[in-house]
C-alpha cells in the first residue's frame, strides 16, 4: 500500500479544518430565529379573567324598620365589614356602584336568616351585590330572637 505524501495530508487538514482568520463580526451575530424566546410573562399578566377586587369602600347604616321589641340594629352593624366585602366584590364587574339598596330581611323565631331580597328601586341594586350580602347574612348573621318571625328593612348607602 503507498502512502499518500506528507504535504498533501496536511494540505487536506488544513482545509477541512476551516479558514485559520475568524469570520466577520456580521457573520457571527445571532438573527432573530437564534436569538433565544424571550421568558413567558407571569400567568396574572396574561390571564383575561375577572377583575381585581377593589378595596375600601363604605357603608352607612339608615333607619331600621323592625318589630318595635326586636333590634336588628347591633347585628347589622356587626356586619359592616362583611357588607363592605360584598360591595368591594360586585365592584369588580361594576366600577361605578354606588348609592342606596334597601334590604328586606327575613328573620325566623329562631333569629336565622331565612331570605334577603332588595326592595326596588336605589342606585346600588345591583343583583350580584345582593346575593353576596344574601349568602353572607344566611350563614354569619345570628339575630337576637325575635319573638316569630321579622321583616327587617335595612336600607344601606355604598361609597367606593
Amino acid at each position: 500500500m503507498r502512502c499518500p505524501p506528507l504535504a498533501l495530508v496536511a494540505a487536506v487538514a488544513v482545509t477541512s479544518c476551516g479558514p485559520s482568520t475568524p469570520p466577520p463580526a456580521s457573520a457571527t451575530a445571532p438573527t432573530a430565529s437564534d436569538a433565544p424566546a424571550p421568558s413567558e410573562p407571569p400567568p396574572a399578566a396574561t390571564a383575561h379573567g375577572p377583575a381585581p377586587v377593589p378595596t375600601g369602600g363604605s357603608v352607612l347604616i339608615g333607619e331600621i324598620n323592625a318589630p318595635k321589641t326586636f333590634n336588628p340594629r347591633p347585628t347589622v352593624e356587626a356586619l359592616s365589614g362583611s357588607l363592605v366585602d360584598c360591595y368591594n366584590k360586585a365592584r369588580a364587574a361594576d366600577p361605578d356602584l354606588r348609592g342606596k339598596v334597601t334590604l328586606q330581611i327575613n328573620v325566623n323565631e329562631a333569629g336565622a336568616v331565612l331570605s334577603v331580597d332588595a326592595a326596588p328601586g336605589g342606585h346600588a341594586n345591583s343583583p350580584s351585590l345582593v346575593m353576596c350580602i344574601s349568602d353572607m347574612m344566611k350563614t354569619s348573621a345570628r339575630f337576637p330572637k325575635p319573638g316569630g318571625t321579622a321583616i327587617v328593612n335595612t336600607p344601606l348607602v355604598f361609597r367606593p
